[in-house]
């Protein structure tokens, strides 16, 4: 499943049936608050089993469960950004009395922050990806 714009490949492996526009809504927003390259482009991989598990394990040293991960792309000859793995039945039991779909967009630009090089442990860029997950909101 890709979005029209194909700037994201999305390989959905959850037994959960997502609008892809969820994601090409906020790939929107990002390519012009963030000046985003037309050619750039992000996998995201969508799971709902042991997979974030195991990725969270092996790349970055931690157990358990997490939402969402993302790894920016090594490579600066190619126009990957990187990318997100996001566990939809986290997504799912996260939400509350909320929706799903808003949920995974509200991870999905968490990841895509990330990618850009947002890190939520400094300060300053924790108020900058906090406004613009707001803004995001009300858009």
């Amino acid at each position: 499943m890709n979005t029209p714009n194909n700037s994201i490949l999305i390989d959905n492996r959850s037994r959960y049936t997502l609008d892809p526009g969820i994601f090409s809504d906020i790939w929107d927003i990002l390519t012009v608050h963030e000046s985003l390259d037309p050619g750039n482009y992000v996998n995201l991989l969508l799971t709902d089993d042991d997979t974030i598990a195991k990725l969270n394990k092996k790349f970055l040293g931690r157990e358990g469960y997490t939402d969402v991960i993302s790894f920016p792309s090594d490579n600066k000859d190619i126009p990957l950004l990187g990318d997100i793995i996001i566990d939809v039945r986290i997504a799912e039991e996260q939400k509350g009395t909320g929706d799903l779909e808003f949920e995974v967009q509200i991870l999905f630009l968490h990841g895509m922050l990330h990618l850009l090089g947002y890190d939520h442990l400094s300060k300053t860029d924790k108020k900058s990806c906090m406004k613009k997950r707001n803004f995001t909101s009300t858009s």
